[in-house]
């Protein structure tokens, strides 16, 4: 692990960054305020009509989003550690923040990004196996089709040197995370951002997500759960946020934060918002399942697609009706279930 005095020391140099001006001297009150409207990163975000809209953070707010997120990953990682980050570049603040933090606490990085096209799966398995990957941060989807491509070649994921898988971009269950990390016998965690902010939430030792209470100011609208606004403005999350009397116990003050998925992906059921994370949490209840998992909303019902093994050796079509009915009894709303075999995963949600 990295010393705590290193990372005390770094965390230093950067406070010390937001409190000086580009020439070294300590920035006056005024001064500090002007540079808040100084832009620093430019990104993009997708909204609900499917438009792009810009996004721009202050290089405060960049610095600020990456020490969260430094002390957060000391925790998990070492300077002995490789860890290949596979998540977002173009338009976005996620990998690039990633890149600079894992530095930060020392480790090595091999980026690859998501796009497939200079380092596509079959040959991140190859840098895996080559340069002895220890730790993996992707999205949870991305987790499960590198080891469902690993065992179609014949090779076992849990054989790898992977340790270690923080999944970053997408929702994810407990239920599916802890699949996940059977299937790479690796221990998982998530942290939490949204488009506008990379870093709103991270885990702590108990595996839940603390907001990052000193620095944002969150909101439900409509009470504990809900669409998350942040500084008083609405994000498109859907979130749950504990009361301020919880406390989690590894022992912080920091209110738990669960992330749900995006509004769009919600509806009104008999008892509230029902979310894609609640489908998610019904489906990993069945034991038989891979990690593989999409699902979608479309006219009010959501349309689950997840995959089996093998499907020889399940019912499949028994498998779909359980997953249905579960999903129905439990959260009230209509859902329609595929299953499919792993082999045939790319095939069955291309």
């Amino acid at each position: 692990m990295t010393t705590a005095a290193s990372i005390t020391t770094h965390y230093e140099h950067f406070l010390s960054l937001l409190t000086r001006d580009a020439h070294g001297p300590a920035r006056t009150p005024a001064a500090a305020d002007s540079r808040d409207t100084v832009h620093a990163r430019y990104g993009e975000r997708v909204d609900p009509s499917g438009g792009t809209q810009p996004i721009v953070l202050t290089r405060d707010e960049w610095i600020r989003n990456q020490i969260d997120l430094t002390l957060a990953l000391d925790r998990l990682l070492t300077e002995d550690d490789v860890v290949v980050s596979a998540v977002p570049y173009e338009l976005s603040f996620i990998g690039a923040e990633v890149d600079r933090v894992i530095e930060m606490v020392g480790a090595s990085v091999i980026s690859v990004g998501t796009s497939g096209t200079i380092c596509p799966m079959p040959r991140l398995l190859g840098l895996i196996e080559q340069y002895e990957v220890t730790a993996l941060v992707c999205s949870p989807r991305f987790a499960a089709e590198l080891a469902g491509l690993a065992e179609s070649l014949g090779k076992r994921p849990q054989d790898t040197a992977i340790r270690r898988i923080i999944c970053v971009g997408e929702v994810s269950s407990a239920e599916r995370l802890d699949r996940i990390g059977t299937t790479w016998a690796a221990r998982t965690c998530a942290l939490y951002g949204t488009p506008t902010a990379p870093t709103v939430a991270v885990t702590c030792e108990q595996g839940a997500l603390h907001l990052c209470d000193h620095r944002l100011r969150a909101e439900v609208r409509g009470g504990w759960r809900g669409e998350l606004l942040l500084d008083g403005i609405p994000t498109g999350e859907a979130v749950e946020l504990c009361p301020a009397d919880h406390r989690c116990d590894c022992g912080s003050t920091s209110p738990v934060l669960v992330p749900l998925g995006s509004m769009t992906s919600a509806v009104r059921g008999p008892d509230g918002l029902v979310t894609a994370l609640d489908v998610e949490r019904i489906v990993f209840g069945h034991g038989r399942l891979a990690p593989h998992f999409v699902c979608v909303l479309r006219d009010d019902t959501f349309h689950v697609t997840c995959a089996v093994p093998d499907p020889r050796a399940v019912d499949v079509g028994a498998l779909r009706r359980a997953v249905r009915g579960g999903i129905g009894e439990a959260l009230g709303v209509e859902a329609e279930v595929t299953v499919v075999g792993v082999q045939d995963w790319s095939t069955a949600t291309s």
